[in-house]
């Protein structure tokens, strides 16, 4: 009897515990839930960062070429707009004549530079992928080859590097190093040559106007 009365207390106590746990348990349940979906989500929010990131690049990549090869074909126009008879001066004064020719179905451009007291020299200008690229014919019987990639759409001049020569004996013996090209306006341009000997430059500076017919 004694026993009898002392059960249902007890019973009591287990179902209360038993009720307060459930709650308790759901809730870690319920917790555990939602930082498993933050979890996945920021894996997902990652992944997506990442697919972006490669996308943009791949972008990039592919439209590069293309605003590059859009920059020398507008540096290649200015060339072929300098199609004609020029006259002009050098440094010390000295008359200086040069004509632009396009050629080969609007593919090149021939220069023919005739400085005071020198030899007629030419220059062929020709596309190159992203650059412009050129081959220079010298009277000292030399090809000194250069190139230029542009590095804006307007472009107000053209500044050409050495990148080699055909019949050249040593670095050292005397050609054609450099080039600019400045586009002073439509009936104006400056043409810098620079000669390189001996690891020496020496400049030579021609201003010159566009002929009238």
């Amino acid at each position: 009897m004694g026993f009898g009365r002392k059960n249902p207390p007890l019973r009591g106590c287990f179902h209360f515990a038993a009720s307060g746990v459930k709650p308790l348990i759901s809730r870690r349940i319920t917790i555990l839930k939602v930082a498993t979906s933050c979890a996945v989500l920021f894996q997902e929010v990652l992944v997506l960062r990442r697919e972006l990131s490669l996308l943009l690049l791949l972008v990039s990549f592919i439209a590069l070429p293309v605003w590059a090869g859009t920059r020398s074909a507008t540096a290649f126009k200015k060339l072929q707009l300098l199609a004609d008879d020029w006259e002009g001066k050098d440094a010390h004064g000295r008359v200086a004549k040069t004509s632009f020719k396009v050629l080969a179905s609007g593919t090149a451009v021939m220069e023919t530079l005739s400085p005071s007291g020198m030899e007629e020299m030419v220059t062929l200008y020709s596309m190159d992928g992203d650059g412009i690229a050129l081959v220079h014919y010298c009277p000292t019987n030399n090809q000194p080859r250069m190139r230029v990639v542009p590095d804006s759409d307007d472009i107000k001049e053209l500044s050409f590097d050495f990148e080699g020569a055909g019949n050249l004996k040593s670095p050292s013996t005397g050609h054609q190093h450099h080039l600019v090209l400045r586009f002073d306006d439509a009936d104006h341009l400056t043409e810098t040559w620079t000669w390189r000997e001996d690891g020496k430059d020496i400049p030579m500076l021609f201003h010159f106007t566009r002929k009238k017919n």
